[in-house]
């Protein structure tokens, strides 16, 4: 019967995975298994306290919303997986964070808070419950390369972008908005206008609650650029976008157009005024990807992190005493083709059978055209397994293994163009299959991100955390990182990874006067290490390469 079919629930922010019948109430099963959840109603659907951040763990759709979650929750919010967990029933295995709301909602340094007055008149700002000190260990030799046990770490989650901050101090102390207005050198209101396939996407901020407070779509053909141009940037918004008091606009370019000042070699920085509106233009520079580069940069500035983007290897970043170290991998980094790895079709093999004989496909009534990242690292988790792919990524060839396997698995082996393959899937005129070349790339992977966070250690500063981001979510990948030893151990419980489009993070670009005292404020110095000419980098670099390809 249907309600006899069970599935895993994973409390990620716990790290506990809990088993429930078809048809279980989340807020139930939470309840019944001790994990803290708020309600004042009782999981009546009334308060709206028991919001969650929900996922699937192979990338699929989780439950649509319900008239209580559209009634109660902002859209932002339920477009990122946020759901009332007295409303969800469980029809398919998923994770659940019940803490990312508390997170997003200005407990988290790196998310945009509320100022307000004190009563005797001076600016306090909120911040969060400081952590406990943790003294950290000496990370081992960089030689020990060998799978050990982990725990994932409770930090480890999606891209925050639920930044709806609930405010209740300002009605309490009786702050007026003229007050908050005051607070941050003359801070006003403002519009973000993001350029988007087919339209603009905005977003109001609200100086009177540091946040945004509303967000929109606006349909048209016509450029950003040609609107700017054209001189009728004043009357688009007008005529498009209902906010008064218009002082200040951020526009966000997907490619250049205009002339300005180049930033950290990732954006060109172009302003100009119409009338008393201040405006701003921010344009990737050189490559699209460096703009989103730019924006996860300018928010990871509280502690000494490791910022490494898996879809732009070729920057990466480290925060030390308000100094960033622009780690350019320029060359050590290009050959390492992780969009390859990254990208899937339309119906991708999203899961494979633990003894490897059967996949699960996204439609299982269409022939799947790729594999997930997620099924392909559990591919090679069980080749490692059972002896068919060695701890240095390499694929062993059929010959090698007709002792050592079943039949069943050796007729999956084969060789084209002297290269190794193994067969995931194969019928008809439809071939997917891992290769060697595609094991070589993670291999390039492991010995880069060996590298660079050896070196980072070493020679500029204790790292507290690393930062994993990407454009595209998935729920596992740093575990898979660490499971395969591509990433060191000694991080695991240090890792994050966040997922998703940035570019709303821009909107912090607001709590200062322009975006060049918003980057002044938080940078002292950037200073730029070309890695690839760095001999420290390229002794560790060498010896743990001539390791893996031995």
């Amino acid at each position: 019967m249907l309600f006899n079919k069970k599935y895993n629930v994973t409390i990620k922010n716990r790290n506990i995975t809990l088993e429930a019948k078809s048809g279980t109430n989340l807020y139930k099963l939470l309840k019944e298994n001790d994990i803290p959840i708020s309600s004042l109603c009782n999981g009546n659907g009334q308060c709206g306290k028991c919001k969650v951040r929900i996922s699937s763990p192979i990338g699929g759709e989780i439950n649509k919303p319900t008239k209580k979650d559209r009634l109660i929750l902002a859209l932002m919010n339920l477009e990122n997986g946020y759901r009332l967990a007295c409303e969800y029933i469980i029809k398919s295995d998923i994770v659940v964070d019940t803490e990312e709301w508390n997170i997003s909602s200005g407990k988290d340094p790196d998310i945009l808070g509320v100022k307000k007055k004190n009563k005797d008149g001076a600016e306090e700002e909120q911040k969060p419950a400081e952590k406990a000190e943790v003294k950290d260990e000496e990370p081992g030799p960089v030689e020990d390369f060998e799978s050990v046990e982990y725990s994932e770490s409770p930090s480890q989650s999606e891209y925050k972008a639920g930044y709806e901050t609930e405010v209740k101090e300002g009605e309490e102390d009786g702050v007026s908005v003229e007050e908050d207005e005051d607070q941050a050198y003359g801070v006003r209101d403002g519009l973000l206008l993001i350029q988007y396939p087919g339209g603009v996407k905005y977003y109001v901020y609200a100086a009177g609650i540091n946040n945004i407070a509303s967000e929109g779509l606006v349909k048209i053909n016509e450029p950003l650029t040609d609107i700017i141009d054209n001189n009728v940037l004043s009357d688009f918004i007008h005529d498009n976008i209902d906010i008064p008091d218009l002082d200040r606009v951020i526009i966000i370019l997907d490619k250049e157009h205009f002339s300005g000042e180049i930033f950290f070699k990732l954006i060109n920085y172009h302003s100009f005024e119409i009338g008393t509106l201040k405006c701003e233009v921010l344009q990737p520079y050189s490559d699209p990807k460096n703009l989103l580069t730019f924006l996860r940069l300018l928010n990871s500035v509280n502690g000494q992190n490791l910022q490494v983007a898996l879809d732009n290897l070729r920057f990466s970043y480290f925060l030390k005493d308000g100094i960033f170290y622009f780690l350019n991998s320029e060359y050590v980094s290009d050959t390492i083709d992780i969009d390859r790895l990254l990208t899937t079709g339309k119906n991708p093999i999203i899961d494979i059978a633990d003894d490897l004989t059967h996949v699960t496909m996204k439609d299982d009534l269409k022939e799947p055209d790729s594999i997930a990242l997620p099924a392909l690292l559990k591919t090679i988790k069980i080749l490692m397994r059972i002896g068919a792919v060695n701890n240095n990524f390499v694929l062993k060839d059929r010959n090698e293994l007709v002792d050592e396997l079943k039949l069943e698995h050796l007729v999956k082996f084969s060789k084209r163009n002297e290269g190794n393959m193994f067969y995931i899937y194969r019928k008809k005129d439809v071939e997917i299959f891992l290769s060697q070349q595609m094991l070589d790339q993670l291999r390039e992977l492991k010995i880069y991100l060996m590298t660079l966070t050896d070196f980072v250690q070493k020679e500029l500063g204790n790292i507290e955390n690393i930062i994993i981001q990407n454009l595209t979510h998935y729920d596992y990948l740093v575990n898979n990182l660490f499971d395969l030893s591509i990433l060191p151990k000694y991080y695991s419980k240090k890792t994050k990874f966040y997922s998703g489009d940035p570019t709303i993070l821009a909107s912090k670009f607001f709590t200062e006067q322009d975006v060049k005292t918003f980057i002044e404020s938080r940078i002292n110095d950037m200073r730029e290490i070309e890695l690839y000419k760095n001999e420290e980098f390229n002794k560790r670099f060498d010896k743990i390469e001539r390791k893996l390809t031995s």
